[in-house]
């Protein structure tokens, strides 16, 4: 992202960034009283860039993204050589036997509901100023979208939970169920997206345009069937199509380029969340996937000083849902024979295997079992010299290629595989990967769910998709029964339930 620090006009992020990164000892504008706040529009500006900083807590070590990779099938923790990685902590998230007091789902919880809490606060705020510019209807629009978002990343994860939209309620939130919010979320989309950018520039970088609301939408619908037992394909059709149509975004040419460590120019990638190895470099706010999937071996080879943690690696049964011909599996893992050459340095010798040898969790696995991950390729500069450092790379959560395999998905849910097939940017998908396009024949649901695997492997979508495809409580090689159904959703916290006496706990805890 140095482009985009270098770019003094990214009035909204750059505000964020001034306020929330480069010194973490501001002033906070919620401990300044009212009547002296809000009164000029680079102060909303920052206020708003707030709800922003809020993402950045999705790709630390515990977190909600970490949460959604260790209950999927496509990412696991064994206990490594050195008996590391807590198996309390990670091992019954990987066999779906996670209880309200695990930590990773207290943490997934927090990152919705203090995103929700930031949005409220500043809402409020915003309600409150007497300044006028033209960009005020938009940025409050922005943020009530954004509070639609974490409300999504709620009721996925898990169903009814407490809803709350006025700051100024000191009362017990009421739980909602799915409906309800599903409800609130579309509306609150919808209501705003007239307000929203229409065209994404350098300015919109990270923020919410009409192309993120779409695509949030699209999301919405295409899970109502698992959310409301009512399928809402067409729905889902007509989201994806209104990014499409637009012409906005393409399939880049190279697959690895959405990842780089400057990846801010990629045609692809719709919204993204801003990392930097300088100003995201606290204990907290840190994209550091480098320290969780690398070991010694690794870190030397990509010039890393930083101690890393030898955890993160593919499953196997994954792993081997690639073809060998797919150009993904060199740009995404590293593994043994691995001949890619991404910068100037070599990772022919890479001695990590694709399958493991030893059981998970009765022993210890072998230091080099796994394939890694290297999807976001790893700085070769230097850059990367502390624990506690983020990678430059932008975390991407809404693509291009998902809202095409989305459409897709729409399409052959209403029976229309063979007009999927003709898509253009469907066929690039494959043609990108080296792999034939697909035909009519082709596109069943369980190809369109592996496809999905290997295009967004480890981009925080996977467990949602194994839910709507009805695969997700299946036994895998780190689960080697099957869960149950209850397991759809993750219980609300100890702590959270026992602070909150209007909440009932989700069916199976």
């Amino acid at each position: 992202m140095k482009n985009f620090m270098r770019n003094t006009g990214l009035a909204l992020l750059s505000a964020m960034m001034l306020s929330s990164c480069f010194d973490l000892k501001e002033e906070v504008y919620s401990e300044i009283p009212m009547d002296n706040f809000g009164k000029t529009e680079q102060e909303l500006i920052a206020t708003a860039g707030r709800a922003y900083t809020q993402l950045q807590n999705y790709c630390t070590e515990q977190s909600l993204w970490t949460l959604s990779l260790q209950v999927s099938d496509e990412c696991a923790v064994p206990i490594n050589s050195n008996g590391s990685w807590a198996e309390e902590r990670y091992g019954e998230l990987q066999r779906q036997q996670y209880t309200p007091s695990n930590t990773l789902v207290l943490k997934g919880w927090n990152f919705c509901f203090d995103g929700i809490a930031s949005c409220n606060e500043i809402l409020y705020e915003l309600g409150l100023s007497t300044a006028e510019f033209e960009a005020k209807e938009k940025i409050t629009a922005e943020v009530e979208v954004l509070r639609a978002f974490f409300y999504f990343m709620a009721i996925d994860g898990w169903g009814n939970v407490p809803y709350s939209i006025d700051y100024t309620d000191t009362s017990y939130p009421e739980q909602k169920d799915r409906k309800f919010l599903f409800s609130f979320i579309e509306k609150s989309i919808k209501d705003n997206l007239p307000l929203l950018d229409a065209e994404p520039s350098t300015s919109t970088y990270g923020r919410v345009t009409q192309d993120v609301a779409y695509t949030l939408l699209a999301k919405l619908y295409l899970n109502a069937e698992e959310w409301l037992g009512t399928p809402m394909w067409a729905e889902a059709e007509a989201a994806c199509y209104n990014v499409i149509s637009k012409g906005h975004y393409s399939i880049a040419d190279d697959y690895a380029s959405n990842f780089s460590a400057n990846n801010e120019g990629s045609v692809e990638n719709i919204f993204v969340i801003p990392y930097s190895t300088t100003y995201t470099e606290s204990d907290h706010n840190s994209f550091i996937i480098y320290i969780m999937a690398l070991d010694s071996w690794a870190t030397e080879k990509f010039n890393i000083p930083a101690s890393a943690w030898d955890g993160f690696v593919c499953q196997p049964d994954f792993f081997q849902k690639y073809d060998a011909a797919d150009k993904r599996r060199d740009a995404t893992w590293l593994y043994k024979g691995n001949q890619t050459n991404g910068g100037g340095y070599d990772v022919t010798d890479a001695p990590y295997n694709p399958v493991f040898d030893e059981s998970l969790y009765s022993t210890r696995r072998a230091l080099y079992d796994g394939a890694r991950i290297w999807k976001w390729h790893y700085q070769t500069d230097g850059q990367l010299i502390s624990d506690q450092t983020s990678m430059d790379n932008d975390f991407v959560l809404f693509r291009y290629a998902d809202v095409v395999l989305m459409y897709t998905e729409a399409l052959v849910r209403q029976n229309r595989a063979a007009e999927a097939a003709q898509l253009a940017d469907l066929q690039k998908i494959r043609t990108r990967a080296g792999l034939p396009v697909y035909s009519a024949a082709d596109l069943t649901l369980d190809e369109l769910l592996d496809e999905r695997g290997r295009e967004l492997a480890w981009e925080g979508w996977r467990r949602q998709d194994l839910i709507r495809f009805g695969k997700y409580n299946d036994a895998w090689w780190a689960k080697p029964t099957a869960s149950p159904a209850t397991k759809r959703l993750f219980p609300i916290p100890t702590t959270v339930l026992a602070a909150n006496p209007r909440l009932s706990q989700n069916p199976g805890y």
